[in-house]
């Protein structure tokens, strides 16, 4: 979904690993995430939380920004889990589109600080592999995939269903932003539902052939 990447070596972490220490250590770093930015949180802090050396998570991650990015991915995940389960309930393709939709926009209203992080917190890493980037579009892809269903179907119409499941994930991620961050019309600072719904009304009519 998102252009931050990640440096962990995956073959040293799953030969070494133990299976208690990344659990803690990720648990731990988000603990902190939720309470500072990013810049202000070093390896020792995050040691310290875990009461061990800073050298033992310098043997799973290359540093900090591998770490949070780990953590951003995981914060990915279970964000897909929530649209594919939430497309899953319904059954016409325009419905799942829309179930999944929501199901973007209230886990950002829920989880703020966490969107926030995974969105724009999180430094980009622009020499990743590009098997690692495309793990950070999850959310995107199963998009893409519930939008070339509907157009199988015959329901929707998009030339580019990439191109438009982005359009869409990045327009509401910034009208969700702008209410998260209190940058939008004062009266939307408690309402962003009505707010995002306005966007997400104007898009769903761009691409379903019948009035949404």
């Amino acid at each position: 979904m998102l252009y931050y990447h990640c440096y962990i070596n995956k073959e040293t972490v799953m030969r070494n690993a133990n299976p208690d220490i990344i659990p803690l250590i990720k648990s731990k770093t988000l603990e902190l995430l939720m309470e500072k930015n990013p810049d202000s949180i070093g390896m020792r802090d995050i040691a310290a939380c875990c009461k061990v050396t800073a050298t033992t998570i310098y043997h799973y991650y290359k540093d900090k920004e591998a770490l949070f990015q780990s953590i951003g991915l995981d914060c990915l995940r279970e964000l897909n889990q929530r649209i594919v389960k939430n497309a899953e309930e319904k059954q016409k393709p325009r419905e799942k589109i829309l179930a999944a939709i929501n199901a973007f926009r209230d886990w950002c209203f829920e989880n703020p600080r966490r969107a926030l992080l995974v969105m724009q917190g999180i430094k980009s890493a622009d020499d990743a592999s590009p098997e690692i980037i495309e793990e950070f579009y999850v959310c995107n892809r199963t998009g893409e995939s519930l939008l070339k269903s509907a157009i199988a179907e015959g329901d929707a119409l998009s030339d580019n269903p990439r191109l438009d499941v982005g359009l869409l994930v990045f327009g509401l991620w910034g009208c969700i932003e702008s209410v998260i961050l209190k940058k939008s019309d004062v009266e939307y600072w408690e309402d962003g539902k009505t707010y995002t719904d306005r966007f997400i009304s104007l898009w769903m009519k761009s691409i379903f052939k019948e009035e949404y």
